[in-house]
């Protein structure tokens, strides 16, 4: 495994579950956050189950192309992007928790799997290579961690 993956590796890690310098970690926050107020469109559309499922999708995006998938694609605020997720229980929040796990725990498996030359490889079906998108996806999701945070924030009122 090279150094430049280490550091992806590293920073999807803390910002997912471990100290990040910032504060509250991705699944710290979700953990705190009442299955209740998941839907509640406080503040425009996008609610923290909408976003939860987000950073899903695009997570699952960058394993389909890590395994070489051509066709596979997300359309920023079009196809796949955005969601409609409605959640019902405390057992559908933990099911989205859990998703959102999986996927970071496939990401995590797949990229320690890998040499920093992939930083280099074109995406299939993109024009570009997997260096910014991977190198960028811990920064995706702090900032709908932000998003996140604000929107359980407001509901505390």
């Amino acid at each position: 495994m090279g150094e430049e993956i280490k550091v992806i590796i590293r920073n999807l890690n803390e910002s997912f579950n471990g100290k990040p310098w910032y504060g509250i970690s991705m699944m710290d926050k979700l953990d705190t956050v009442p299955w209740q107020i998941v839907n509640e469109q406080i503040y425009g559309t996008k609610t923290i189950a909408v976003l939860v499922q987000h950073i899903i999708n695009w997570r699952i995006f960058v394993l389909k192309k890590l395994e070489g998938d051509l066709e596979f694609n997300i359309v920023i605020d079009g196809e796949n992007d955005w969601d409609a997720v409605h959640i019902s229980s405390l057992g559908e929040w933990d099911k989205l928790k859990g998703k959102l796990r999986s996927t970071q725990e496939q990401l995590i498996q797949k990229l320690s799997q890998e040499t920093d030359a992939l930083l280099l490889k074109r995406v299939p079906g993109k024009d570009y290579t997997f260096g910014p998108i991977l190198t960028s996806i811990s920064q995706h999701d702090i900032y709908h961690l932000g998003q996140i945070a604000m929107l359980n924030a407001m509901h505390k009122g």
